[in-house]
C-alpha cells in the first residue's frame, strides 16, 4: 500500500507530466493554420539527441544528493532524506520537462510541423519523466544510495514503502 509520502511524490510527478498534455492541447488551439505534418528531419534529430543529453545529465546529477551525516537520529534521517528526495525528483523533472519547453518555442516559430514539434518533443519529456522522475522502486532505490553513502542509514525505502 502507498504511504503518503509515496503519493505525495507521485502526485508532483504526474502534475509535471499532465502539463505537457495540457500545452499539446494549447498548442493546437493556438497555431493558426495547425499544420500536423512532421517538422524537418533536422528538428527531429535536435529533439532525439536534446533527449539523449538530458538522459545523460539526469542520469548523472540528477540521482546525487548529499548524504545523511552518521550519527542522525532515525527520525531526522527519515525526514532529511524525504527533503532531500523532494528536491531531487524537482530537479529530475524539471530537467527533463526542458526538451518539451523548448519544443513548444518551436512550435511557434517554426513554418511547418508546429503540431508535431510539440508533440515529439512532448513524448520525449513524458518518457524522460516517466524514467528517471516518476517514483518507481528504482529511482527511490538511487537516491536512497546516494544518502546512505556516507555511512548512516536514511530508509527512504522505508518511508515510501519500497521493499
Amino acid at each position: 500500500m502507498p504511504t503518503p509520502a509515496l503519493r505525495s511524490a507521485q502526485m508532483l510527478a504526474l502534475a509535471f507530466m499532465s502539463m505537457i498534455v495540457v500545452l499539446g492541447v494549447v498548442v493546437y488551439l493556438s497555431v493558426p493554420d495547425a499544420d500536423l505534418g512532421l517538422p524537418s528531419t533536422y528538428v527531429i534529430g535536435g529533439q532525439v539527441a536534446a533527449g539523449v543529453v538530458i538522459a545523460l545529465i539526469v542520469s548523472t546529477i540528477g540521482f546525487r544528493v548529499a548524504p545523511i551525516t552518521t550519527g542522525t537520529s532515525p527520525e531526522e534521517a527519515k525526514g532529511e532524506a524525504l527533503q532531500k528526495h523532494q528536491m531531487s525528483l524537482i530537479l529530475r523533472l524539471v530537467l527533463s520537462e526542458l526538451v518539451a519547453l523548448v519544443s513548444l518555442a518551436l512550435a511557434f516559430i517554426l513554418t511547418e510541423g508546429q503540431v508535431m514539434t510539440y508533440i515529439i518533443g512532448g513524448a520525449i519529456s513524458v518518457v524522460l519523466m516517466g524514467l528517471f522522475a516518476y517514483p518507481s522502486a528504482g529511482n527511490i532505490r538511487r537516491v536512497e544510495a546516494s544518502l546512505d553513502s556516507a555511512g548512516a542509514q536514511s530508509r527512504l525505502a522505508d518511508a515510501f514503502g519500497v521493499l
